[in-house]
């Protein structure tokens, strides 16, 4: 589905599509950033993905026909030094609007300062054009103050913020209390790793 046209060139460094070569190093990238992770079974502290998880998860995106994964790379050595993760979507429900959303958009620790972010923004802009989207949005994360300063002083405006808690404390947060029968259901399932789809609550 994406096709970038072109390499875009900014100062030392270029853009272009990644390839599965390019997955290595964006994994030692992925973790020079502390990505990727995810929440604990009880939601309270973050854990590393093994790499072989994060290897198998660039696979996809490389192959994926709905996203464009850019690399921005260090023209003497050839290193790759930033990554952006590029998806067409639609923002708003009742009057959508197209956008081209960039999940991720890393930058190697010692490449940060040096235009390596705005290359990679501009081969986002580029693609957009390409395929006539008239907006860009970036994922950051709230607490991520230097990133979301970045994005500010490049015209970058707050969207809608996204908050997120796992079921067990929404349930103790909500009174959620079972029958009796649900709650043995709730056991056997657990045990097997596997957690009822619905849960019906008392109270709204």
């Amino acid at each position: 589905m994406y096709a970038l046209e072109g390499i875009v060139s900014r100062g030392n460094v270029r853009v272009r599509p990644a390839a599965p070569s390019d997955i290595s190093e964006l994994i030692v990238l992925s973790e020079a950033n502390g990505v990727p992770e995810h929440m604990s079974g009880r939601g309270r502290r973050a854990r590393k993905t093994d790499t072989a998880t994060i290897a198998n998860r660039f696979s996809q995106l490389l192959t994926d026909p709905d996203r464009l994964v850019l690399v921005a790379v260090e023209e003497e050595h050839g290193a790759v030094v930033g990554f952006a993760v590029l998806l067409e979507e639609q923002v708003g429900v009742l009057a959508p609007t197209p956008t081209m959303y960039i999940s991720h958009l890393l930058v190697a620790p010692s490449y940060r300062r040096r235009g390596t972010g705005r290359a990679l923004l501009t081969g986002a802009v580029r693609h957009a054009e390409d395929r006539e989207i008239d907006h860009v949005v970036v994922g950051v994360q709230a607490a991520a103050r230097d990133a979301n300063r970045y994005l500010a002083r490049l015209g970058f405006a707050p969207l809608v913020v996204r908050r997120i808690a796992s079921v067990q404390a929404l349930r103790r947060s909500l009174g959620i209390v079972d029958s009796v029968d649900r709650a043995a259901l709730r056991r056997r399932r657990s045990v097997r790793g596997v957690l009822p789809s619905r849960v019906v609550g008392r109270g709204a």
